[in-house]
């Protein structure tokens, strides 16, 4: 299985949700599609991911999340990415962030701060803003390259 942003969030809200068939009657999908998801194989949707998100964080301030959370070195500056986009900071542009309070587990609702000008920013937020990203990037190369085609 592909290790991406997407199968990770999908097999904590599956923890989370108990199974794949709980969590797929949750998303309104086959579990056959679910489960095509998990694996890589197949893309899940924007609203779907971004639905998935927010159920994840709304557990995790409920208290109600049972999976482990990632628990990152303090000296490590982390990334985000889903193909070749990387999550930027709204203020500078850069692509690195860290736990706001250090040695803390790294969950959706973590806060993070940028780098190089600390800017903060709610991890799962900072996901869903990257997930959008890399649903517009495709058509805006698309259309770019539609537009130089026909000028020539």
């Amino acid at each position: 299985m592909a290790q991406t942003i997407y199968t990770e969030t999908l097999a904590k809200a599956a923890e989370i949700h108990g199974s794949t068939q709980a969590l797929a009657s949750f998303l309104r999908v086959p579990e056959a599609t679910l489960l095509r998801w998990m694996s890589g194989r197949a893309q899940m949707p924007l609203q779907a991911f971004l639905k998935l998100i927010e159920a994840v964080a709304q557990s995790e301030k409920a208290g109600t999340a049972n999976a482990v959370p990632e628990v990152v070195p303090q000296a490590d500056p982390l990334t985000f990415r889903i193909g070749n986009l990387a999550a930027r900071c709204a203020g500078c542009d850069s692509t690195q962030f860290r736990p706001v309070v250090p040695g803390s587990p790294l969950r959706m609702t973590s806060e993070l701060e940028c780098v190089s000008c600390g800017g903060r920013v709610v991890r799962g937020d900072l996901i869903g803003q990257l997930a959008k990203d890399a649903v517009l990037y495709p058509r805006a190369t698309t259309a770019s390259r539609t537009r130089r085609q026909a000028q020539r």
